[in-house]
């Protein structure tokens, strides 16, 4: 078979298979949003959820949600078994959830930074590190 036939069949056959994700994903939209509703049970995980980028670092989803480091590692460990996240193609160990809570109507909470409702900000090295005085970015300040 030539190059360009079988170039033209894997390009027939990808694009079939994303029309049938498509239509996949739709179709079981509600049961993907019941169980996210059931598992992202707080702001802390929906925030650290929404977060999970694949891109992100554990420390920088505890920023971002507040949520101890260790926590949001188990949450990852739980999400991954549930198919809610996946390991993250280009930076391994760091996973990537599979959908926007907002994608699937899922209000998400404003970012308040720790628990203890300090802002958390990063320092020049990029530790993450707490302050009552500063806000977590530039919109804040505008609230």
């Amino acid at each position: 078979m030539p190059k360009d036939d079988q170039e033209d069949k894997l390009s027939s056959i990808d694009s079939t298979l994303k029309e049938i994700l498509k239509w996949t994903r739709f179709a079981n939209i509600s049961n993907l949003k019941e169980m996210l509703e059931k598992e992202l049970n707080n702001d802390e995980k929906k925030l650290a959820y929404e977060n999970s980028d694949g891109v992100r670092s554990l420390d920088e989803v505890e920023v971002e949600s507040g949520a101890p480091r260790d926590t949001i590692y188990g949450w990852w460990q739980k999400w991954s078994r549930l198919g809610l996240v996946t390991e993250s193609e280009s930076r391994r160990g760091r996973m990537l959830k599979i959908v926007s809570l907002e994608d699937v109507g899922i209000k998400l909470p404003k970012r308040t930074g720790t628990q203890k409702g300090q802002a958390a900000v990063m320092s020049q090295k990029g530790t993450p590190q707490t302050t009552a005085d500063k806000p977590l970015d530039p919109e804040e300040e505008k609230t």
